[in-house]
């Protein structure tokens, strides 16, 4: 029993399992010459056109440097064609066309500026006023601004001098709380937050 369990790893050495286990366990070695030589082969020179010169532009610029690409066989250069053949004109044509020409750019366009019209009289107002003080709900600042032409920010301005919109403010601030009440701890948590960072943000912190 004895020479069975000394005899058995004498066998797994011999067998080759103890080469795997060698070799697994030797660590993978770089020398300094792969490393000077890997090194060396990647230093590459860059092209020309990638480097400043005295002629170089002064400002921001894109460089166009496409990769040489394979002659194709169809197209025939231009040196081997004879003065008389056409394919000699039709390419002297294209590259005439391609090539940009000196273009002056038209002057900058100037936004339209818009001039305030005051178009509302006095029974306008009065009728936005009963809008408003009717169906809060479904006449918005929004909603008026777009049937009587004119913003928004009038419209609140008109409502807010006759005092009709404080009703439908009162009822609209009551809402908000009702809603805030039913938040739970998460919700309020996040809404807290979310008011801190508005006024870091005034703040510019």
């Amino acid at each position: 029993m004895d020479a069975r369990l000394i005899r058995r790893p004498v066998l797994n050495l011999v067998s080759g399992r103890g080469q795997f286990l060698l070799t697994s366990t030797t660590p993978s070695r770089r020398h300094e010459s792969s490393y000077r030589r890997s090194k060396q082969r990647l230093n590459v020179k860059p092209d020309s056109s990638f480097l400043l010169s005295n002629e170089s532009p002064q400002q921001n610029h894109i460089i166009f440097n496409p990769p040489a690409a394979a002659p194709s066989v169809l197209n025939t250069p231009l040196k081997f064609l004879p003065k008389e053949d056409k394919r000699a004109q039709r390419l002297a044509a294209t590259q005439a066309k391609l090539t940009p020409k000196p273009s002056r750019l038209p002057p900058p366009v100037k936004p339209p500026q818009r001039v305030p019209h005051h178009h509302l009289s006095d029974t306008d107002i009065a009728e936005i006023q009963r809008l408003r003080r009717e169906e809060p709900d479904k006449w918005t600042s929004l909603k008026l601004g777009k049937k009587f032409n004119c913003s928004s920010m009038f419209i609140t301005i008109c409502l807010s001098q006759a005092g009709a919109d404080h009703g439908w403010r009162d009822q609209k601030k009551t809402r908000l709380e009702d809603i805030k009440e039913r938040w739970g701890p998460r919700r309020r948590m996040a809404h807290e937050d979310k008011l801190k960072r508005m006024q870091m943000a005034l703040r510019d912190e």
